[in-house]
């Protein structure tokens, strides 16, 4: 930055709260500008639930995360150097959609996926576990996920469900198991669980997965690192634009692998304006 004479400023952060109340600070300035984040998909999603005015403002994402399905999904440069140059020098700027979820307790957005149930459930658990820091020092962040995702198989409960998609007949489910709506096709480190989800396209994909016994999910799991999964009919694939969720018992929420709560009912939606993101 200082050998192109780019004039810039940098920011550290220590929270949620404090990551998004200094991205709307910044957003909040009259003048255009680039705000680059530098850290996980947690990190990009405290910085976008921040951002206002999006006219003013151009968005670059640098990824030194365990997971990086934000990085995956759009085919970003890993090596800080190369995002950096990228950024620097931008091929295209893309628009992107931004999602939207809504419960009682909590509203947040998202650009990679939100999902409720077994998902969630694991992204809990990789918050605090011990074995995500050992995998990220040799560079494999997403086997956390991998990990996890086997051990939760275990506690795995399911639960009922209604699922109304654009106002359509609602979708009723006595084995429901989890459900993300996916603006990007990765989460939890390289699961592709709706390959055909573009960021750009003024909708979200949805995947259901229902009344499978523990056993077949365990086989089912690893071929959604290769998008295979489809294929098994308790799968379940969805285009939609507005949906509403509930389930019978309050489950965990993810946005971007990040908790804002546990919900029995949730709205997904769009925001109307779409984020200026730079593709390297």
């Amino acid at each position: 930055l200082k050998a192109q004479q780019t004039p810039y400023q940098v920011f550290f952060t220590k929270s949620t709260q404090d990551t998004q109340k200094l991205a709307h600070d910044l957003s909040s300035e009259k003048s255009p500008c680039v705000i680059v984040a530098v850290g996980g998909d947690g990190t990009a999603n405290d910085v976008v639930n921040g951002l206002c005015n999006f006219s003013q403002i151009t968005f670059g994402y640098i990824p030194t995360g365990s997971g990086n399905d934000l990085a995956r999904g759009l085919h970003l440069q890993c090596d800080p150097q190369k995002a950096l140059h990228g950024i620097l020098n931008p091929s295209t700027v893309c628009p992107l959609t931004v999602g939207l979820v809504e419960a009682s307790a909590f509203s947040r957005r998202f650009l990679i996926s939100c999902g409720i149930g077994y998902d969630a459930a694991v992204c809990v658990d990789a918050m605090d576990s011990k074995i995500k820091a050992f995998f990220n020092h040799f560079g494999l962040g997403k086997l956390t996920y991998t990990c996890i995702a086997l051990k939760r198989l275990l506690l795995l409960k399911p639960s009922t469900l209604s699922l109304s998609l654009d106002q359509e007949k609602p979708i009723k489910s006595s084995g429901f198991f989890f459900s993300a709506a996916m603006n990007l096709p990765y989460e939890g480190g390289g699961f592709m669980f709706c390959p055909a989800a573009v960021g750009e396209d003024d909708r979200l994909d949805l995947i259901l997965v229902e009344k499978l016994c523990k056993l077949k999910l365990l086989f089912v799991l690893p071929t959604a690192f290769y998008g295979k999964h489809t294929r098994f009919r308790q799968v379940h694939i969805h285009s939609f634009q507005n949906a509403v969720l509930e389930t019978g018992t309050p489950l965990f929420v993810h946005t971007d692998g990040e908790i804002p709560g546990k919900a029995s009912k949730i709205a997904w939606s769009l925001l109307p304006e779409k984020l200026p993101f730079i593709l390297n």
